[in-house]
């Protein structure tokens, strides 16, 4: 199951990726007119924090069908790097070659950056929640370092009977035991511990709490399937219209579960709890948007730097024309990439995971009596 399944998630994904790329764009409205953008936008971060807890509520779903054991902890992972790598590192690649290519290797900062980038590992422990430089070609991947994390979590868990309960374990040991046990005060606040290690900021960083909360919804979804999806419908929209009145007055608009991610959380609970009647309603363009919604968040920042610093040449100035444009040629590049990259390889992973559950049923001892 994935958020296919579920219409209005499909969309809510699509909107995450929208307020982000709205979000570091604002810039070309403010250049026109001054704080406009940032009124406007300045919420539009926060996507990332919905972006998590997507992921954890559809990961609980996919990793719940999962075989226990080595095969099944490897085809999870097999198929979550058959989701994002093709797409991350080919646009990483081009990134590359836009910023400057083998300028890149004459600072050392740049190279740790782009070392850091291809490997997904953080390397700057006092900037947190991101562990790596947030600006420029590589920012948003930030982000994938706590996706990855999080999938191999999730991995390990899968070795295990009891998965969830595992699942459980391996994250209170990480974002509850190692904090105690180093002297810290527990918070969920994204900035997190002062740590010397990057990664052990990573791995204790309160930000994880959005993916366990997206998780604890997708587990907790076959138990709250008897309250009315009307009434949740109405709920869905209440809550919508709740948090457009929290950001258009600066409220919660920041990142962790005490911000922006309870609204979230409100929103994408209601909205799956509801599907059934809001799904209905859900128009096309914003499944498609769903769609393209990992390649769009990637493949945006293009247009404030590599590609960007070409507009000046075909006449487009800053301003609100470049922010139109902008969108406009982020959105078809996305689609581009989801069309030519994500969806051959994603349809590449599904294909030999049914080859090999059919090979197996038909090795079994029951298949042959």
């Amino acid at each position: 199951m994935n958020t296919q399944t579920f219409r209005g998630v499909q969309a809510l994904r699509g909107i995450a990726a929208l307020s982000v790329m709205l979000f570091h764009f604002r810039w070309n409205i403010n250049a026109q007119i001054p704080g406009r953008g940032d009124a406007l936008f300045g919420w539009g971060a926060t996507g990332v924090d919905l972006f998590f807890l997507i992921s954890g509520f559809v990961i609980t779903l996919s990793a719940a069908k999962a075989p226990q054991g080595i095969s099944g902890a490897l085809n999870f992972l097999k198929k979550r790097a058959l989701r994002i790598l093709p797409a991350y590192y080919i646009i990483l690649v081009i990134s590359f070659f836009l910023s400057g290519a083998m300028s890149t290797f004459h600072y050392a900062d740049k190279t740790e950056n782009f070392i850091s980038a291809l490997t997904f590992i953080p390397i700057l422990p006092d900037h947190a929640p991101f562990y790596v430089d947030d600006g420029g070609m590589f920012g948003v991947r930030w982000t994938l370092n706590y996706e990855v994390m999080f999938y191999l979590f999730i991995s390990v868990a899968l070795l295990f009977a009891k998965r969830w309960v595992w699942a459980g374990v391996l994250f209170a040991a990480t974002l509850v035991v190692l904090p105690l046990t180093l002297g810290y005060q527990l918070t969920l606040q994204p900035a997190g511990y002062k740590v010397d290690s990057a990664l052990l900021g990573l791995i204790t960083n309160p930000m994880t709490w959005l993916f366990l909360t997206g998780m604890l919804i997708g587990l907790a979804l076959p138990y709250l399937r008897w309250l009315s999806s009307s009434v949740m419908a109405v709920a869905a929209v209440c809550s919508l219209i709740a948090a457009a009145y929290f950001f258009s007055h600066g409220m919660y608009a920041g990142h962790g579960l005490l911000s922006s991610g309870w609204v979230y959380g409100l929103i994408l609970l209601t909205f799956a709890l509801s599907d059934d009647v809001i799904g209905k309603y859900v128009p096309n363009f914003l499944i498609r948007l769903g769609d393209i919604s990992f390649s769009l968040y990637l493949i945006h920042t293009l247009m404030n730097n590599g590609l960007g610093k070409r507009f000046e040449s075909f006449g487009i100035e800053d301003g609100c024309v470049r922010f139109v444009v902008s969108i406009a040629l982020s959105c078809l590049l996305a689609w581009l990439s989801w069309r030519y990259i994500e969806r051959p390889f994603i349809r590449a992973g599904k294909i030999k995971t049914v080859s090999k559950e059919k090979n197996a049923a038909a090795s079994s001892p029951a298949s042959h009596k």
